[in-house]
């Protein structure tokens, strides 16, 4: 890390050691994380590769973290890029990375997804939390913030898929990724909140063969059949 690296990360309020920089799918796409925080993986990846972004785009991200989908899809010419992050260190890292990389007008906003009152986006995506919460409030009130990241203290799948349509204009995209074991529930939200799903991928363990992922795209008001991508093969 250079020296002018370290002194934007302290005048932004963030620890030097406790951040890495790192690539995005395309080596000159830089992001900053926080080891100790979530970092993109896989999942992230996966669901950047399948969003469609075209130019003037309007685009917001529900639970952005560090922003790295939003910095990757810049790339694509939208008019505005905005990352929805209820948690303010991971927020923080967001607003940097998109003001050091980003060219088109963006915002991060800090606070929940209902309470943010901005709609008529061109896409929505979203790589929530998976795992639904334990009955086992010592285990939900000690939460670290990678944790967070997996558990669904702070937006379940069903809310997600609410509040995406909430955002979205008719015939906005809308795309997200969840567990495999949780596709009926997907369908069932989706037809639930006026969503057509337009495009369905799923992501296998080479290793193993067990599907680890689903990606969708679906359409707000749409009159669409799905198309069934090529599934992905990871490791």
């Amino acid at each position: 890390m250079t020296n002018e690296l370290e002194t934007l990360l302290i005048e932004n309020g963030l620890d030097p050691d406790k951040i890495r920089e790192d690539y995005f799918i395309d080596p000159e796409c830089r992001i900053l994380q926080n080891k100790k925080h979530f970092c993109f993986n896989s999942d992230s990846t996966d669901l950047a590769k399948l969003c469609r972004v075209y130019p003037h785009d309007q685009v917001c991200e529900i639970g952005t973290n560090n922003g790295a989908l939003l910095v990757y899809l810049d790339r694509f010419k939208p008019d505005y890029l905005c990352g929805i992050e209820i948690l303010e260190e991971p927020a923080k890292l967001a607003r940097l990375n998109l003001d050091r990389s980003v060219s088109c007008e963006h915002e991060i906003f800090v606070g929940s997804v209902e309470s943010f009152r901005q709609t008529q986006f061109d896409l929505v995506l979203c790589n929530p939390p998976y795992f639904e919460l334990p009955e086992d409030q010592n285990f939900v009130s000690t939460l670290s913030l990678r944790q967070q990241a997996r558990f669904e203290k702070n937006l379940d799948l069903k809310t997600m898929i609410a509040q995406a349509s909430r955002l979205l204009r008719s015939n906005g995209r809308f795309c997200f990724v969840h567990r495999p074991d949780r596709i009926a529930e997907a369908f069932v939200e989706l037809n639930a909140a006026n969503f057509a799903v337009s495009r369905l991928q799923i992501a296998y363990d080479r290793r193993d063969g067990q599907a680890k992922a689903i990606l969708m795209e679906a359409i707000k008001e749409g009159n669409c059949r799905p198309q069934i991508l090529e599934p992905i093969f990871r490791g």
